[in-house]
Protein backbone atom coordinates (compact mmCIF):
# COMPACT_ATOMS: atom_id res chain seq x y z
CA UNK A 1 0.00 0.00 0.00
CA UNK A 2 2.79 2.26 0.88
CA UNK A 3 4.40 1.57 -2.76
CA UNK A 4 1.35 2.15 -4.48
CA UNK A 5 0.51 5.30 -2.63
CA UNK A 6 4.64 6.96 -3.46
CA UNK A 7 4.66 5.68 -6.72
CA UNK A 8 1.18 5.76 -8.05
CA UNK A 9 1.15 3.03 -9.91
CA UNK A 10 3.33 -0.22 -10.15
CA UNK A 11 3.07 -3.80 -12.09
CA UNK A 12 2.11 -6.74 -10.59
CA UNK A 13 6.06 -7.98 -11.17
CA UNK A 14 7.81 -5.01 -9.88
CA UNK A 15 6.14 -5.16 -6.65
CA UNK A 16 6.64 -8.99 -6.30
CA UNK A 17 10.64 -8.18 -6.91
CA UNK A 18 10.14 -4.91 -4.37
CA UNK A 19 9.26 -6.99 -1.70
CA UNK A 20 10.68 -10.40 -2.41
CA UNK A 21 7.69 -12.51 -2.82
CA UNK A 22 5.63 -13.95 -6.04
CA UNK A 23 3.13 -12.37 -8.05
CA UNK A 24 0.50 -14.63 -6.94
CA UNK A 25 1.68 -13.35 -3.42
CA UNK A 26 0.84 -9.87 -4.53
CA UNK A 27 -2.22 -11.11 -6.16
CA UNK A 28 -3.24 -12.24 -2.41
CA UNK A 29 -2.31 -9.04 -1.27
CA UNK A 30 -4.68 -6.57 -3.26
CA UNK A 31 -7.64 -9.76 -1.69
CA UNK A 32 -6.74 -8.66 1.34
CA UNK A 33 -6.56 -5.18 0.88
CA UNK A 34 -9.73 -4.99 -0.90
CA UNK A 35 -11.52 -6.97 2.29
CA UNK A 36 -10.08 -4.52 4.54
CA UNK A 37 -11.57 -1.38 2.65
CA UNK A 38 -8.50 -0.63 0.55
CA UNK A 39 -9.71 -1.06 -3.05
CA UNK A 40 -6.47 -1.46 -5.94
CA UNK A 41 -7.47 -1.18 -9.45
CA UNK A 42 -6.34 -3.65 -12.16
CA UNK A 43 -5.37 -2.12 -15.44
CA UNK A 44 -4.14 -3.70 -18.17
CA UNK A 45 -1.99 -2.99 -20.99
CA UNK A 46 1.72 -1.49 -21.87
CA UNK A 47 0.96 1.30 -19.28
CA UNK A 48 -1.28 -0.42 -16.73
CA UNK A 49 -0.39 -1.79 -13.02
CA UNK A 50 -2.16 -1.77 -9.86
CA UNK A 51 -3.15 1.90 -7.94
CA UNK A 52 -5.10 2.61 -5.54
CA UNK A 53 -8.75 3.80 -5.45
CA UNK A 54 -8.40 7.22 -4.57
CA UNK A 55 -12.09 7.86 -4.96
CA UNK A 56 -13.41 4.52 -3.11
CA UNK A 57 -11.67 3.32 -0.26
CA UNK A 58 -13.65 3.88 2.91
CA UNK A 59 -16.88 5.11 2.14
CA UNK A 60 -18.04 1.36 2.07
CA UNK A 61 -16.48 1.04 5.58
CA UNK A 62 -19.42 0.92 8.31
CA UNK A 63 -18.00 2.95 11.75
CA UNK A 64 -19.97 2.40 14.51
CA UNK A 65 -20.93 5.56 17.33
CA UNK A 66 -18.58 3.47 19.85
CA UNK A 67 -16.23 3.30 17.20
CA UNK A 68 -16.26 7.44 16.12
CA UNK A 69 -15.54 7.97 20.08
CA UNK A 70 -12.81 5.59 20.17
CA UNK A 71 -10.97 7.71 17.56
CA UNK A 72 -12.18 10.87 18.75
CA UNK A 73 -10.77 10.10 22.51
CA UNK A 74 -7.38 9.07 20.68
CA UNK A 75 -7.02 11.85 18.74
CA UNK A 76 -7.42 14.23 21.80
CA UNK A 77 -4.72 12.05 23.97
CA UNK A 78 -2.14 12.82 20.61
CA UNK A 79 -3.38 16.56 21.06
CA UNK A 80 -1.79 16.68 24.48
CA UNK A 81 0.66 14.07 24.01
CA UNK A 82 2.23 16.90 21.66
CA UNK A 83 2.51 13.53 19.25
CA UNK A 84 3.78 14.50 15.45
CA UNK A 85 1.27 13.01 13.98
CA UNK A 86 -1.62 14.53 15.92
CA UNK A 87 -3.05 17.14 13.08
CA UNK A 88 -2.78 14.60 10.44
CA UNK A 89 -4.80 11.91 12.51
CA UNK A 90 -7.18 14.56 13.78
CA UNK A 91 -8.13 15.47 9.66
CA UNK A 92 -8.34 11.27 9.16
CA UNK A 93 -10.64 11.50 11.93
CA UNK A 94 -12.63 14.32 10.76
CA UNK A 95 -13.05 12.46 7.15
CA UNK A 96 -14.48 9.27 8.69
CA UNK A 97 -16.82 11.52 10.63
CA UNK A 98 -17.76 12.72 6.99
CA UNK A 99 -18.37 9.34 5.76
CA UNK A 100 -19.50 7.64 8.68
CA UNK A 101 -23.52 6.94 8.83
CA UNK A 102 -24.27 8.37 12.41
CA UNK A 103 -26.04 11.80 12.85
CA UNK A 104 -25.03 11.72 16.80
CA UNK A 105 -22.76 14.74 17.90
CA UNK A 106 -19.62 13.65 19.77
CA UNK A 107 -17.87 14.93 22.18
CA UNK A 108 -14.69 13.68 23.70
CA UNK A 109 -13.67 13.54 27.31
CA UNK A 110 -10.38 15.79 27.61
CA UNK A 111 -7.88 14.03 27.95
CA UNK A 112 -4.39 15.76 29.49
CA UNK A 113 -0.82 13.95 29.75
CA UNK A 114 1.93 15.90 32.31
CA UNK A 115 5.36 15.38 30.25
CA UNK A 116 7.52 17.36 29.30
CA UNK A 117 7.71 17.85 25.36
CA UNK A 118 10.20 17.11 22.69
CA UNK A 119 12.17 19.52 21.54
CA UNK A 120 12.94 18.92 18.00
CA UNK A 121 11.66 19.89 14.42
CA UNK A 122 8.43 17.85 14.32
CA UNK A 123 8.47 17.77 10.14
CA UNK A 124 11.68 16.64 10.24
CA UNK A 125 10.89 13.85 12.73
CA UNK A 126 7.77 12.96 10.79
CA UNK A 127 9.67 12.52 7.79
CA UNK A 128 12.05 9.81 9.42
CA UNK A 129 8.73 7.87 10.87
CA UNK A 130 8.01 7.48 7.84
CA UNK A 131 11.12 6.47 6.10
CA UNK A 132 12.46 4.37 8.51
CA UNK A 133 8.76 2.33 7.62
CA UNK A 134 9.56 2.65 4.26
CA UNK A 135 13.35 1.21 4.46
CA UNK A 136 11.59 -1.57 6.96
CA UNK A 137 8.42 -2.68 4.64
CA UNK A 138 10.92 -2.23 1.51
CA UNK A 139 13.51 -4.54 3.50
CA UNK A 140 16.17 -1.93 2.63
CA UNK A 141 19.21 -0.82 4.34
CA UNK A 142 19.49 2.31 6.42
CA UNK A 143 23.16 4.48 6.79
CA UNK A 144 22.39 6.75 9.90
CA UNK A 145 24.27 9.45 11.50
CA UNK A 146 23.72 8.91 15.24
CA UNK A 147 24.69 10.99 18.41
CA UNK A 148 25.33 8.42 21.49
CA UNK A 149 25.92 9.64 25.02
CA UNK A 150 28.92 7.63 25.41
CA UNK A 151 30.39 7.74 21.68
CA UNK A 152 29.38 11.01 19.72
CA UNK A 153 28.03 10.98 16.30
CA UNK A 154 28.58 7.41 14.37
CA UNK A 155 27.83 6.87 11.01
CA UNK A 156 26.17 3.15 11.39
CA UNK A 157 24.10 0.83 8.83
CA UNK A 158 21.44 -0.73 10.60
CA UNK A 159 18.16 -2.73 9.78
CA UNK A 160 14.86 -1.49 11.31
CA UNK A 161 12.78 -4.14 12.89
CA UNK A 162 10.19 -1.47 14.57
CA UNK A 163 9.27 1.65 16.90
CA UNK A 164 7.95 1.80 20.24
CA UNK A 165 7.50 5.00 22.80
CA UNK A 166 9.44 5.24 26.32
CA UNK A 167 8.63 8.31 28.49
CA UNK A 168 7.79 10.78 25.56
CA UNK A 169 10.77 9.58 22.96
CA UNK A 170 10.19 7.57 20.15
CA UNK A 171 13.19 4.68 19.68
CA UNK A 172 13.79 2.53 16.47
CA UNK A 173 14.35 -1.32 17.26
CA UNK A 174 17.38 -2.08 14.73
CA UNK A 175 20.24 -4.33 14.17
CA UNK A 176 23.35 -2.72 14.06
CA UNK A 177 25.95 -4.10 11.79
CA UNK A 178 28.73 -2.04 13.60
CA UNK A 179 28.11 -3.51 16.90
CA UNK A 180 26.61 -6.73 16.01
CA UNK A 181 23.49 -7.10 17.46
CA UNK A 182 20.04 -5.37 17.95
CA UNK A 183 20.03 -1.81 19.87
CA UNK A 184 17.50 0.65 20.71
CA UNK A 185 18.03 3.90 18.71
CA UNK A 186 16.56 7.36 19.68
CA UNK A 187 14.89 8.67 16.73
CA UNK A 188 15.63 12.67 17.65
CA UNK A 189 19.32 11.94 17.81
CA UNK A 190 19.88 10.60 14.18
CA UNK A 191 20.89 13.59 12.35
CA UNK A 192 20.88 12.35 8.83
CA UNK A 193 19.86 9.14 7.13
CA UNK A 194 19.65 7.36 3.68
CA UNK A 195 17.57 4.59 2.73
CA UNK A 196 20.25 1.82 0.81
CA UNK A 197 19.14 -0.64 -2.36
CA UNK A 198 21.06 -2.87 -0.51
CA UNK A 199 18.35 -4.83 1.20
CA UNK A 200 18.44 -7.09 4.80
CA UNK A 201 17.08 -10.39 5.78
CA UNK A 202 14.84 -10.21 8.47
CA UNK A 203 15.77 -12.79 10.98
CA UNK A 204 12.51 -14.58 11.57
CA UNK A 205 14.00 -15.53 15.47
CA UNK A 206 13.46 -12.02 16.53
CA UNK A 207 10.82 -11.52 19.42
CA UNK A 208 9.75 -8.44 20.56
CA UNK A 209 8.70 -10.42 23.41
CA UNK A 210 11.65 -11.98 24.18
CA UNK A 211 14.35 -8.95 23.44
CA UNK A 212 12.06 -6.61 26.10
CA UNK A 213 11.94 -9.82 28.33
CA UNK A 214 12.30 -8.60 32.29
CA UNK A 215 13.45 -5.17 31.32
CA UNK A 216 11.42 -2.26 32.30
CA UNK A 217 12.91 0.48 30.26
CA UNK A 218 14.98 0.89 27.14
CA UNK A 219 18.24 -0.48 28.79
CA UNK A 220 19.11 -4.03 28.04
CA UNK A 221 22.61 -4.93 29.99
CA UNK A 222 22.86 -7.25 33.08
CA UNK A 223 19.94 -8.85 34.66
CA UNK A 224 19.60 -9.22 38.35
CA UNK A 225 17.65 -11.16 41.11
CA UNK A 226 16.40 -8.23 43.21
CA UNK A 227 14.49 -7.99 46.47
CA UNK A 228 13.24 -4.78 47.73
CA UNK A 229 11.59 -3.36 50.82
CA UNK A 230 9.33 -0.61 49.56
CA UNK A 231 7.60 1.41 51.88
CA UNK A 232 4.28 2.96 52.26
CA UNK A 233 2.88 4.98 50.24
CA UNK A 234 5.05 3.79 47.27
CA UNK A 235 4.17 0.43 48.28
CA UNK A 236 1.06 1.07 47.12
CA UNK A 237 2.31 2.50 43.51
CA UNK A 238 4.48 -0.36 42.93
CA UNK A 239 2.10 -3.23 43.36
CA UNK A 240 -0.18 -1.05 40.99
CA UNK A 241 1.65 -2.20 37.84
CA UNK A 242 3.61 -5.27 36.57
CA UNK A 243 6.57 -4.25 36.15
CA UNK A 244 8.35 -7.46 34.76
CA UNK A 245 6.09 -10.62 34.36
CA UNK A 246 8.23 -12.42 36.62
CA UNK A 247 7.58 -10.41 39.82
CA UNK A 248 6.22 -11.39 43.14
CA UNK A 249 4.82 -9.02 46.06
CA UNK A 250 4.51 -9.82 49.44
CA UNK A 251 2.59 -7.92 51.47
CA UNK A 252 3.52 -6.61 55.33
CA UNK A 253 1.75 -6.23 58.21
CA UNK A 254 3.32 -2.10 58.22
CA UNK A 255 1.63 -1.80 54.62
CA UNK A 256 5.43 -2.05 53.28
CA UNK A 257 6.08 -4.82 50.77
CA UNK A 258 8.63 -7.09 49.50
CA UNK A 259 9.27 -6.81 46.04
CA UNK A 260 11.40 -9.55 44.26
CA UNK A 261 11.44 -10.04 40.36
CA UNK A 262 14.27 -10.78 37.88
CA UNK A 263 15.31 -7.37 36.12
CA UNK A 264 17.22 -6.72 33.21
CA UNK A 265 18.60 -3.56 32.74
CA UNK A 266 20.94 -2.34 35.59
CA UNK A 267 21.61 1.06 35.16
CA UNK A 268 17.90 1.71 34.94
CA UNK A 269 17.33 -0.82 37.68
CA UNK A 270 19.63 1.49 39.64
CA UNK A 271 18.02 5.00 38.81
CA UNK A 272 14.21 3.11 39.43
CA UNK A 273 15.51 2.74 42.99
CA UNK A 274 16.85 5.95 43.23
CA UNK A 275 14.28 7.44 42.25
CA UNK A 276 12.09 6.32 45.16
CA UNK A 277 14.17 7.73 47.75
CA UNK A 278 13.80 6.77 51.39
CA UNK A 279 10.92 4.90 50.67
CA UNK A 280 12.86 1.85 49.35
CA UNK A 281 15.46 -0.53 50.98
CA UNK A 282 17.87 -2.87 48.89
CA UNK A 283 17.69 -6.45 50.77
CA UNK A 284 19.52 -8.14 47.58
CA UNK A 285 21.85 -7.91 46.13
CA UNK A 286 24.96 -6.30 47.76
CA UNK A 287 26.04 -5.22 44.55
CA UNK A 288 23.30 -2.88 44.28
CA UNK A 289 23.02 -2.28 48.06
CA UNK A 290 26.88 -0.38 47.24
CA UNK A 291 25.95 1.33 43.98
CA UNK A 292 23.44 3.33 45.63
CA UNK A 293 25.24 3.82 48.71
CA UNK A 294 28.17 5.07 46.10
CA UNK A 295 25.27 7.21 44.50
CA UNK A 296 24.22 8.80 47.84
CA UNK A 297 27.43 9.50 48.83
CA UNK A 298 28.73 11.17 45.38
CA UNK A 299 25.04 13.66 45.91
CA UNK A 300 25.76 14.30 49.42
CA UNK A 301 29.35 15.65 48.29
CA UNK A 302 27.57 18.13 45.98
CA UNK A 303 25.74 19.29 48.38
Amino acid sequence: MVLLQSRGKMKCKDLARELEVSERQIQKYKTYLDEAGIFIISKYGAYGGYEIDKSNSISNISISFEELIVLESISEKLKYSNDIYQKKFSDIVEKIKLVSKTDEEITPMNYFTIQSKCNYNHEFQRKKYADITLSYITNKKLKIKYYSINSGHTIRTVHPYGLFNYKGDTYMVAFCEKRDKFIDFKVCRISDYTILEEKYKIDKTFSWREYSKNSIGIYKDDEIDIILKVKYPFSIIISEKVWVENQKIIECEDNSIIFKAKIRGYTEIKSWVLSMGSNVEVIKPDKLKSDIIMEIEKMKNIY
